[in-house]
């Protein structure tokens, strides 16, 4: 499955992805928001990585899709809907984009993408995302989507030696459908 923007293509992880999620995952700037990625990020931990998405897939627990350039077919940053809750109609939403390709227009391409395919392909009702306060170029992306902030939960999450806030966002399908 494949979903095409613009610049970019959303599709499954290959374990021929490994290097390019290597060698984006393998700095502390990109992953210094993220929970479940270790520094340093080795291909080994790319492989593991892409074999759990896959099993996650098949389960229909998560769907996640690595972000491709159209021009070059290279992974650069990693999307997923996850926590996928069929009788609620519910999923959280989660990204990051390699530091080269930050400030590009990408990340806001790739999370139109995602939630689209939630709320017409998965026929959610609710798409939801948790990031740490200090992400403010994430928080922007979500505003500007069309997200409400619906609340915050004070130094939920230790990271990087320190105790961070959790900022909770949400969109509806009946206001991602006013937006659009």
């Amino acid at each position: 499955m494949k979903l095409i923007g613009k610049q970019i293509i959303l599709r499954e992880l290959k374990k021929s992805d490994a290097e390019d999620l290597q060698k984006n995952l393998n700095d502390r700037k990109v992953i210094r928001f993220m929970t479940h990625i270790k520094y340093p990020f080795s291909k080994k931990d790319a492989l593991k990585l892409v074999k759990n998405k896959k099993l996650t897939r098949a389960a229909k627990i998560e769907f996640a899709f690595g972000i491709a350039l159209k021009s070059t077919n290279k992974i650069i940053g990693g999307i997923d809907l996850h926590h996928i809750d069929l009788k609620n109609k519910s999923g959280e939403l989660g990204y990051w984009l390699g530091k080269n390709y930050w400030n590009k227009g990408i990340m806001t391409e790739a999370v139109k993408l995602a939630i689209n395919f939630g709320f017409r392909k998965l026929k959610l009702h609710r798409i939801y995302a948790n990031l740490f306060s200090k992400n403010i170029a994430s928080k922007k992306i979500l505003e500007k989507l069309g997200f409400e902030l619906e609340g915050r939960m004070r130094e939920k999450r230790y990271r990087e030696n320190q105790w961070h806030d959790v900022l909770n966002f949400g969109i509806l399908d009946k206001e991602y459908k006013k937006k659009k």
